[in-house]
């Protein structure tokens, strides 16, 4: 079987790390301009500090693109994280994945990123942040974890709305 690798990247941070590549990109238009028409240490300066933010700018450009999950044979991997990434589909006991995507305006991001808990049968449990991915990359991992493992212990929570008025909601 092929490996299958799903892209958690959301389109909040494609737009943003676009933004960021462009900027950077317009700064070193600026600095060869500038490097070639003033005199003096300054130009070199920036011009030192433009190549050292066109690598900063390629590295987490690259990093942002590679972040995902690879659904192998026999084990998954989070290659978003450094620790604690690679699980076998064999070691996993529970598989809760969490996305909130009702309105409020007292949210931060962080309240909006997708959550993938993996609970193993050794009793350890993992969090992982999947980021801010919309809910149909979250239903594809779903899926493509009831391919791998037993879709009674996979649970989606997806909430779409705010329940301030509902009583049940309060008793947690």
């Amino acid at each position: 079987m092929k490996n299958k690798f799903i892209r958690t990247l959301s389109p909040i941070t494609a737009v943003v790390i676009g933004v960021l590549d462009i900027a950077v990109a317009v700064f070193a238009v600026l600095s060869v301009t500038f490097f070639k028409t003033a005199g003096g240490a300054r130009p070199y300066i920036f011009f030192a500090l433009e190549i050292f933010a066109i690598i900063v700018a390629i590295l987490v450009t690259k990093e942002v693109l590679l972040g995902g999950i690879v659904f192998r044979d026999d084990e998954l991997e989070f290659n978003m994280i450094d620790e604690d990434n690679v699980f076998l589909y064999d070691d996993i006991a529970k598989v809760e994945i969490y996305k909130d995507n009702s309105a409020s305006l007292t949210k931060n991001f962080n309240d909006r990123h997708a959550l993938i808990t993996i609970e193993t049968k050794d009793g350890n449990t993992h969090p992982l942040d999947a980021g801010l991915i919309d809910v149909k990359k979250v239903k594809s991992i779903k899926n493509e974890l009831e391919n791998h493992i037993d879709k009674n212990i996979i649970e989606l929570r997806i909430i779409n709305k705010l329940n301030l008025l509902d009583k049940d909601s309060n008793k947690d």
